[in-house]
């Protein structure tokens, strides 16, 4: 595995430790649900990875939650999901990962530049 993958998996899983273990709000929720029926109803091997890497983004914010909290958002979350708004809402979680990856990731030591192949 390459450092920088290290390094990024390493960030993010101090980040979740260091996470307190408080509710998750309702876009949380949200965003996991999308993301899950995305992971299967997606058109292209592309849409369907990116959905999958955000549900397991967002099922590490949903970490610590109550039962009761979480079945009570679940339940407000499905009464809001529409298929008109759902393209919509994934897309913004989506970016919500990426950007949170671009975040982690800038954290990272920059590497240096590989050394030219001695000449002969």
């Amino acid at each position: 595995m390459s450092r920088k993958f290290c390094l990024t998996v390493s960030a993010a899983a101090a980040l979740v430790a260091a996470a307190p273990a408080t509710a998750a709000p309702a876009e949380d929720v949200r965003c996991f649900m999308l993301s899950n029926l995305f992971a299967q109803k997606a058109a292209t091997d592309q849409a369907k990875k990116v959905a999958q890497s955000s549900a397991y983004y967002y099922l590490g914010k949903l970490q610590g939650m109550g039962d009761a909290d979480l079945r009570r958002l679940i339940a407000e979350q499905q009464k809001q999901i529409t298929q008109a708004s759902a393209s919509s809402d994934m897309l913004a979680c989506a970016r919500t990962v990426t950007a949170s990856g671009q975040r982690i990731q800038s954290f990272a030591p920059a590497q240096a530049a590989p050394r030219p192949a001695p000449r002969r």
